[in-house]
């Protein structure tokens, strides 16, 4: 149980890693950029990760600050996920509602992560399946049998119109209880990286 300080400001502060896995083209970039951003955000395949913060003031003496890791889903950089596996308190799991096979393939995805994950983190680490693109298909029912493990909470949301994406960051925060809170002296707000072909809000790493 971590003791809780507080930072400059007098707030108590936690930092939550959280990170995006999925198929590629699910729209994990999307469902990231759209929290972060506020707004739709195409973009073009993830290489290695890419890296977005945020920090929430969940009352008048606590924030939070969200590490947003939106991994490559292409089979060719598969290799390179487990990096940034470690240290994860929180596994956004994303598939398509239009695309039946990315749901079949969400299974995977939790079986790597559980083969990664550090022993000490498993009991604490929690799990979120998300289907995104809901614009796109609204009559969608999650009738696979991965959506109703009662150990899964299910989202179903629309990066394109934002339909769901603060209730499922929204969860996130408040499923956190107040013993985790201490001083993290990490940058607040989005962090603005150099990419090989473009600068925006976030910054992709195939490290």
């Amino acid at each position: 149980m971590s003791s809780q300080q507080t930072n400059g400001n007098n707030h108590a502060q936690h930092t939550l890693k959280i990170v995006l896995l999925g198929d590629s083209a699910v729209g994990k970039s999307s469902i990231a950029t759209r929290y972060i951003v506020g707004k739709f955000q195409s973009s073009n395949a993830t290489i290695g990760a890419a890296f977005l913060t945020k920090t929430v003031d969940i009352d008048d003496d606590k924030q939070v600050t969200l590490e947003l890791w939106d991994t490559a889903g292409q089979e060719r950089y598969r290799s390179l996920t487990p990096i940034y596996y470690r240290g994860t308190d929180v596994a956004i799991i994303v598939y398509d509602v239009t695309s039946p096979i990315s749901l079949t393939h969400a299974q995977s995805w939790i079986d790597e992560l559980k083969g990664y994950i550090e022993s000490e983190r498993e009991a604490s680490l929690q799990i979120l399946l998300v289907g995104n693109k809901l614009d796109l298909n609204k009559q969608f029912q999650p009738v696979h049998e991965l959506c109703k493990q009662t150990e899964f909470q299910n989202f179903v949301v629309s990066a394109k119109t934002g339909e769901g994406i603060e209730e499922l960051f929204g969860s996130i925060i408040t499923s956190m209880s107040d013993d985790i809170f201490k001083n993290d002296n990490k940058t607040n707000g989005t962090v603005s990286l150099q990419n090989n072909k473009t600068s925006s809000s976030f910054g992709a790493c195939a490290c």
